[in-house]
């Protein structure tokens, strides 16, 4: 499988992939600094998962696939592999980039923080820990890990920019619906939302999690929510891959591949 792996990382040393990588978690950083000094923090993180986090995935999820499909997947069809390993080098692609895009975006959210509040003396309305904050960035990569599978198999099926429309589109829309629900679990999109509310104290809608609050209820910000989602991201998560490389080998297997 590590052959694999490598194999599958060296295809995208030519491409803005590493770049997006780090410059889209600093876009989120820049873009709260700028806007909303006072909730500096809850927003960088807000604005990351609820709509640019998504968005890399999508187009990140677009290169991995992309550059096969541009060739209708011919050149690896020929080749003497297992179309599982490739499909599972790809995903595995995807987790790897998705963690260090995450992980930029909770270190430069925290130096920034930092700068901020010591070297510009600005006081903070609401300011995740540190705890909270590395917490947050481990359960927003973990319970968005389903969407590399989905992303990946909707690029092969309808390409990019279709993908990102039903993506970004219906799913991030949806997701600030359904995850003001009991049975937010059920809607992988609406999980990763939910659980901010326990750990970083922001509503979906990026409001605070607070008495008073526009969508506030009780429960939203009750701990035992994570014990629902990141379960069921888990397992959804599971579920797509599986479902996609199934579909991906039917359809390799169409074009003669082994």
């Amino acid at each position: 499988m590590q052959s694999y792996f490598l194999a599958e990382k060296l295809k995208y040393r030519h491409t803005f992939m590493k770049g997006m990588t780090i410059s889209m978690p600093l876009i989120s950083v820049v873009l709260a600094a700028w806007l909303t000094q006072s909730y500096f923090a809850v927003d960088s993180y807000n604005w990351w998962y609820m709509g640019l986090y998504p968005g890399f995935l999508g187009i990140l999820c677009g290169i991995i696939g992309g550059k096969d499909k541009k060739k209708k997947n011919l050149t690896i069809g020929s080749l003497p592999c297992s179309m599982k390993r490739i499909w599972d080098a790809k995903i595995l692609v995807g987790i790897l980039m998705s963690a260090v895009s995450v992980f930029f975006l909770v270190i430069l959210t925290m130096a920034a923080g930092w700068g901020m509040e010591h070297g510009m003396h600005i006081i903070f309305f609401l300011q995740p820990s540190m705890k909270a904050q590395i917490t947050a960035g481990i359960v927003m990569w973990l319970t968005t890990l389903w969407q590399i599978p989905f992303c990946l198999l909707l690029s092969q099926k309808m390409g990019i920019f279709p993908m990102l429309l039903v993506h970004m589109g219906s799913g991030t829309l949806i997701s600030v619906f359904v995850s003001l629900k009991p049975w937010f679990a059920l809607f992988p999109g609406a999980i990763t939302s939910r659980l901010m509310c326990p750990i970083l104290g922001i509503l979906p809608n990026g409001l605070p999690a607070m008495e008073g609050q526009m969508t506030y209820f009780e429960e939203i910000v009750g701990m035992e929510n994570l014990m629902i989602g990141i379960p069921a991201s888990v397992l959804w998560f599971a579920l797509f891959w599986w479902g996609s490389r199934k579909a991906f080998c039917l359809e390799m297997e169409g074009k003669g591949g082994l």
